[in-house]
């Protein structure tokens, strides 16, 4: 399954009062609801999963930035029941995740695919 998601902002050095935070949150989650709308209907959670992630982002990031930016994504993932939870016994990853300019259409891709027979 390929979900597509608005790219949240980074914050890896970010450092707000758990206000802002969540309301920066909810709207990310709202944007989420909105597209990928009818990928979580009739559909059983997987209980492990590998993942594999691509951000189009207005110009290169470290490596480490684009692992954060992954932590919205993936709480968005757990909350909205499409994985069971993102920790390691659950969530194998491919790879480092892959990042691509597009100053147009800025968003994660997130592929995310079950793993029969565990």
């Amino acid at each position: 399954m390929k979900l597509t998601m608005p790219l949240p902002g980074n914050r890896a050095n970010a450092r707000w009062h758990w206000t802002t935070e969540k309301k920066l949150r909810d709207e990310f989650y709202l944007a989420c609801d909105i597209m990928c709308r009818g990928q979580r209907k009739n559909r059983k959670r997987w209980d492990r999963v590998t993942i594999k992630a691509t951000l189009y982002v207005w110009q290169m990031s470290d490596q480490d930035n684009l692992v954060a930016r992954l932590k919205w994504p993936l709480d968005y993932l757990v909350k909205r029941r499409f994985i069971l939870d993102d920790s390691p016994k659950v969530l194998e990853w491919v790879g480092m995740p892959d990042q691509k300019i597009d100053r147009k259409n800025q968003r994660v891709e997130i592929e995310i695919n079950p793993i029969e027979g565990e």
